[in-house]
């Protein structure tokens, strides 16, 4: 009964790729979510690209249907428009592909009404203020890591570890990332720092540390309570993952992450690890090239005995894949976590490393969401794999020849490495040919 008092406002975004039909899904589970009083949830659908389709779409349904003269801000801008025209005191953000379950605010409206009961009578430096609550991203597409694998009924939705384990492990050390969709953020944390974050490709990792350095809780939820559109074709999954890596980078340093005092050292810490993620295809180009630079062209990267590989590395093999296997309930492995890795590396190595040095991206395009139809030909995406395939097959030839002839196994190790990255790289071959 409490939370009848609560009223919120549904807020989503409206994008130049998106078609009527989408919309109307999305708009339709908006409109019939459970709540006890109806009156007190009102639907937005925020257009930046002021189309004529869009705006009938929204009175046809019976939603509010806000544009703005200009694009300043892109969708951070866009949000911050349709607070601006909006008074309730919290608010829903989806994207425009994500459609919410009916039971999505009876879900998530507790945490805030409990909040609320706790706090009245409390003198205000004692309140605890819940800033947003996330809810994981859900698909209902199998992303392109199952489809082009064939391995739907093998692996998760490669989101799903983040969103469904990180995102809720984080919440101890208040450093749940606001993912943007599917989230109900207190205006009151919004007003608190000036509303979305305009500055950055990533506005939403911008908002939600912004919110957490102005001193309000968030909280991340297991339960996916609303599904989506995963990207579906190569070029657009690679744009996503560039938009994210270079964004997070970026958001780290104009954040000051590492040096501000209103951060905590935990907070501090999941950070520098959201960071640090992205540079994984860093990673990924040295475990690839060290045992070709050893093996074909003879440049030795280390040197160390059979025996001090197998007390050093061995163990740390062994027992990284045992931990990240058991913490996150079999959904990852070294082996999936290879094959993500390896199959995005190439196209995500050079952005990461521009974004180092500065070297940012002003603009950026919004990841398409629409379904493909026929076969999709990204050959020239093949050209790296197949290089480092020819390279490898030629070192592994060599280092076989240098057991036989010297009657050790000292090369073994580096046999072992190049035929592990051989099976990522024909699994990336595979993944794009499909």
């Amino acid at each position: 009964p409490r939370s009848t008092l609560c009223p919120y406002t549904t807020l989503f975004r409206s994008r130049d790729s998106e078609e009527p039909e989408l919309l109307y899904k999305t708009i339709n589970g908006c409109k019939n979510m459970d709540y006890p009083d109806k009156s007190k949830v009102h639907v937005y659908l925020c257009d930046d690209n002021r189309r004529p389709e869009m705006e009938e779409l929204a009175k046809k349904m019976g939603v509010n249907y806000l544009k703005r003269a200009n694009n300043i801000g892109a969708k951070a801008g866009n949000l911050n428009h349709a607070l601006a025209n909006s008074t309730s005191p919290y608010v829903v953000t989806f994207d425009a592909d994500m459609i919410p379950q009916k039971r999505f605010l009876m879900q998530l409206v507790p945490y805030l009404v409990d909040a609320e009961m706790k706090n009245e009578g409390k003198k205000e430096e004692d309140k605890v203020k819940i800033g947003f609550i996330q809810s994981p991203q859900n698909f209902y597409n199998p992303d392109l890591f199952q489809f082009n694998l064939f391995s739907e009924n093998r692996i998760p939705n490669e989101q799903d570890y983040f969103y469904k384990d990180i995102q809720a492990a984080r919440t101890k050390s208040n450093s749940v990332i606001y993912g943007g969709s599917n989230t109900i953020i207190a205006r009151e944390a919004l007003e608190s720092i000036g509303g979305f974050y305009t500055e950055a490709i990533t506005e939403d990792f911008a908002t939600g540390i912004l919110i957490q350095r102005a001193g309000f809780v968030c909280l991340g939820t297991s339960d996916p309570l609303a599904s989506g559109l995963s990207p579906t074709d190569i070029p657009n999954l690679i744009q996503q993952r560039i938009r994210w890596g270079r964004g997070v980078i970026a958001t780290g340093r104009k954040m000051h992450i590492y040096t501000a005092k209103d951060l905590s050292l935990s907070q501090k810490m999941n950070y520098w690890a959201s960071i640090w993620y992205w540079y994984s295809p860093v990673k990924r180009l040295v475990y690839m090239i060290s045992p070709i630079l050893y093996a074909v062209f003879g440049f030795t990267i280390f040197k160390c005995t059979l025996p001090q590989v197998l007390a050093f590395w061995l163990p740390m093999y062994l027992t990284s894949n045992l931990a990240l296997s058991q913490l996150s309930g079999n959904v990852r492995s070294n082996k999936w976590t290879g094959i993500y890795e390896t199959i995005m590396f190439p196209y995500m190595l050079l952005p990461i490393v521009l974004e180092t040095f500065g070297i940012t991206l002003k603009k950026f395009k919004v990841t398409a969401k629409s379904q493909l139809s026929g076969k999709q030909h990204y050959e020239l995406y093949m050209i790296p794999f197949l290089l480092l395939i020819a390279l490898s097959l030629f070192g592994i030839f060599r280092c076989v020849a240098v057991i036989f002839d010297s009657s050790s196994f000292g090369p073994g190790v580096v046999l072992f490495w190049m035929i592990m990255n051989l099976y990522y790289m024909v699994m990336a071959v595979l993944f794009i040919e499909s």
